[in-house]
């Protein structure tokens, strides 16, 4: 792909990731099943898109338990995902220095 396309790449993934995270908060907060799916599938394979293995791996989690247990019981990860997206788009960022 070439260098710039990959630096485009991770950096909007940045970019979207408060937008992603605050749509997944909103899905457990309304209890929808549905969409929380929807987001949980575009952080993991955004994710591993963009290398960011431990925050794909943290959403595969979150894709099983949610697929298995429903929205109620994904709100108990809220709280890890945020902090493991957090350090992922800090570490991406210095990368993109």
């Amino acid at each position: 792909m070439g260098q710039t396309s990959c630096q485009e790449y991770i950096t909007n993934y940045i970019s979207l990731w408060d937008d992603r995270f605050d749509r997944l908060c909103r899905a457990v907060i309304s209890a929808d099943n549905e969409a929380a799916m929807d987001v949980v599938l575009s952080i993991r394979i955004s994710s591993q898109m963009a290398g960011a293995e431990r925050l794909a791996t943290l959403a595969h989690s979150a894709q099983h338990l949610l697929a298995h247990s429903g929205v109620a019981e994904l709100a108990t990860m809220i709280a890890g995902i945020a902090v493991c997206g957090r350090e992922t788009m800090s570490c991406l960022l210095t990368t993109l220095d």
